[in-house]
């Protein structure tokens, strides 16, 4: 049976617990193997900002519209792991590298009890410092994949390093991260930076347009891309910014960009990057504020993280591409 709201505890007013599980704010002594983290913070903005920060409990609400059973998948998931919600990152408006560091330390925690981190955003500026903390517990070489409209490759914007512009260009300066296995799959449109595309083919990322995820399928660009985040099954780290999705269906985003995946590519590239598990995932981006009344941005981001369980969870019970046609 679906869940019913009305019978989750609370984080806090009307906010559940993701999925309905256990809240655990102190990680002491859990034995999980997926902690759920919100980073409600929203930077500097490129375009319209204060919104982000609402994502985590949003997303939330709407994950309890899933079970954990997966007819795709014939599988309960939360039989195969347990996941647990350890609540939001107490962050610090206006004070972006205290807010960034407080998450650091919270990532630090998660892996420290054997946990893997899956983050709700928050603008994608905070996908840095969460990548920061996991890359130091898996080491060099670390993969990076990325479903994003945009390279985000700013050196800075109006003079600060930390902001939904610059993520990947800080990603790719980390020790761990090797750049050869750095993948960003969706990437279109005129709000790219011109600067921006001989700097990834300088350093060696490699990239995949909207254009040729059209042409070639999500299914084989992202069995491609895995091959070179994880070239020797080492789990890389995650990342879906909600507007490489087109905004027919995810349009409570920052900076919407049209013609982008559906919601479907979307779902069935989250399954097969994570074939390999992952060290850390993460969705940011969406803004309840300008989603439509249904909630159809926060309902799909919720989904594509109980998805993103249910590859961990089927890698536990040898199921793993158990949802393809057979």
């Amino acid at each position: 049976m679906p869940i019913s709201p009305t019978n989750v505890p609370k984080i806090y007013g009307d906010v559940p617990a993701f999925m309905g599980v256990d809240y655990t704010p102190k990680l002491d002594d859990i034995k999980a193997d997926v902690a759920i983290i919100g980073m409600p913070y929203d930077g500097i903005s490129t375009f319209r900002g204060g919104a982000t920060r609402r994502a985590p409990q949003e997303i939330r609400k709407y994950s309890l519209l899933f079970s954990s059973y997966n007819f795709d998948w014939d599988m309960h998931a939360l039989d195969h792991v347990r996941v647990v919600d350890c609540g939001d990152v107490d962050v610090l408006p206006g004070d972006t590298p205290e807010s960034y560091n407080r998450l650091e330390k919270r990532i630090f925690e998660i892996q420290k009890s054997g946990a893997v981190p899956i983050m709700i955003g928050g603008d994608h500026g905070v996908t840095f410092p969460a990548v920061k903390s996991v890359a130091e517990k898996s080491g060099k070489p670390s993969g990076f994949l990325l479903f994003d409209t945009h390279l985000d490759l700013s050196e800075d914007f109006n003079n600060d390093l930390l902001t939904r512009a610059s993520p990947v260009k800080r990603i790719i300066e980390l020790d761990e991260i090797d750049y050869n296995r750095v993948a960003i799959i969706g990437c279109k449109g005129p709000r790219n930076l011109p600067e921006w595309t001989p700097l990834y083919k300088e350093l060696g990322l490699k990239v995949y347009s909207d254009r040729e995820v059209q042409v070639r399928g999500i299914e084989n660009v992202t069995r491609e891309a895995l091959k070179i985040v994880s070239p020797d099954g080492k789990p890389p780290y995650i990342s879906v910014d909600i507007d490489a999705i087109d905004p027919a269906f995810a349009p409570g985003t920052n900076s919407l960009e049209p013609g982008g995946l559906t919601s479907r590519e979307i779902i069935n590239g989250v399954r097969i990057a994570s074939e390999n598990g992952f060290c850390g995932f993460d969705l940011v981006e969406v803004s309840p504020e300008f989603d439509v009344k249904s909630g159809i941005t926060s309902t799909l981001a919720a989904r594509i993280i109980v998805e993103a369980i249910c590859s961990l969870a089927a890698l536990r019970c040898n199921k793993i591409g158990a949802w393809e046609l057979k």
